[in-house]
């Protein structure tokens, strides 16, 4: 790919106003985040677009959970590997981060540790069963006649497979090299969450094999301790989080939720899952220092 899709005519963006957030970031620095797509191309398009137009100095990063649910898993995940293996937005300065979510964790972990829950086909994975059927049950394969299918050469899907899959091949620490979280100053981007009762975030994180599920207390799957958890937390980072649908984490103490499409800061984090495979909502964040805005994709009603 040597330049972004044009904008999806069947998409509609809506654009928030600025809201102060507890944040620190270098002068100047945009960085625009993108949270749980679950294969809905055409929103992850149109928010790249806007991004690109918008921002055309930001750096961007995606969540993870890009896969599953949605109409085009395989879409999606060949673009945002494309973008990752070249560290920019095509045609772009944008400089580009790829982080996991727990479904690319079930997806690719299972490859590396054969103890790691085959759980990928039961938590909207079917789109790959039939490849992974046809090919012996390799995932591998599987992904590049999916891509195949889709229309992308053979060369170039077998090369975005094999980036994807050395992400998470482990080396000599038995770690794979893939990065479950980024931060930037007082911002610490990850998929699900942080432990709040960790004394140093991102140590905790830091301390992760995203090769092995563990529970429920790592930075891919964390949900109620990290959600209900009084802020600010140790360190003072503002979490940029997906994972859980937005509209469904209680807000107040007679468990009243934000409304469906409603994102806003909750204390010293932010949740960017708005629950796109319930809701067609895929939604997007630009912050800079001292203020975030929120970016929502929706699908037209006539598209």
């Amino acid at each position: 790919m040597h330049e972004l899709p044009p904008m999806p005519q069947h998409i509609t963006l809506r654009i928030g106003a600025p809201l102060p957030a507890p944040v620190s970031l270098p002068p100047g620095h945009v960085e625009f985040v993108i949270g749980d797509v679950h294969g809905e191309r055409a929103h992850l398009h149109a928010l790249l677009r806007h991004c690109a137009r918008h921002f055309p100095t930001a750096t961007c990063t995606s969540l993870g959970d890009v896969i599953d649910r949605g109409p085009d898993s395989i879409g999606c995940l060949m673009d945002v590997l494309d973008f990752a293996r070249h560290g920019k937005l095509p045609g772009t300065d944008i400089a580009f981060h790829a982080l996991p979510g727990n479904h690319e964790q079930m997806l690719f972990a299972p490859l590396f540790n054969p103890d790691y829950p085959d759980t990928f086909a039961g938590h909207g994975g079917d789109w790959l069963m039939p490849w992974k059927g046809a090919y012996g049950g390799d995932t591998c394969r599987a992904l590049v006649h999916a891509a195949m299918a889709a229309g992308i050469a053979h060369d170039a899907a077998r090369s975005m497979v094999d980036y994807a899959i050395a992400r998470w091949k482990p080396g000599t620490d038995g770690r794979p090299s893939i990065a479950t979280f980024r931060t930037i100053g007082s911002v610490l981007l990850l998929h699900a969450g942080i432990n709040p009762t960790a004394p140093d975030p991102v140590a905790w994180a830091r301390r992760y094999n995203a090769l092995h599920a563990h529970d429920d207390d790592n930075p891919l799957w964390i949900r109620k301790a990290f959600h209900t958890s009084t802020t600010p937390w140790p360190g003072g980072w503002f979490v940029v989080h997906g994972h859980t649908f937005e509209h469904r984490i209680p807000t107040a103490r007679d468990g009243t939720c934000k409304p469906i499409g409603t994102l806003r800061p909750e204390g010293y984090r932010l949740g960017l899952d708005a629950g796109s495979s319930a809701t067609g909502i895929v939604a997007a964040v630009a912050i800079t220092h001292g203020a975030v805005q929120i970016i929502t994709a929706h699908q037209s009603r006539d598209g």
